[in-house]
């Protein structure tokens, strides 16, 4: 699935992430935890949530902004614990 990545400072785009099952779902939601109340920065934890988003490799990862990296992690956490319409 292809998310809209956008936040202040930063210009639009989309990336190509994948589905989560509920045993990831539930390791996303522990380093989203990290991201936001890690005293030792957010740069981590974010980095571990796009690895486990995407198939990108490290070095294309590397050619993210710090704020592209934060909005990735921010937009896939939302994506991922948002309500799902049952069909």
């Amino acid at each position: 699935m292809k998310l809209n990545i956008k936040g202040e400072g930063i210009k639009t785009f989309k990336l190509e992430v994948k589905e989560f099952n509920l045993s990831e779902r539930i390791e996303l939601n522990n380093l989203l935890y990290q991201f936001f109340n890690n005293k030792e920065g957010m740069f981590g934890p974010a980095i571990d949530i796009f690895r486990m988003a995407t198939e990108l490799s490290d070095d294309d990862i590397n050619n993210y902004s710090n704020d592209e990296i934060f909005q990735i992690a921010i937009a896939v956490s939302n994506h991922v614990n948002k309500k799902k319409v049952k069909k």
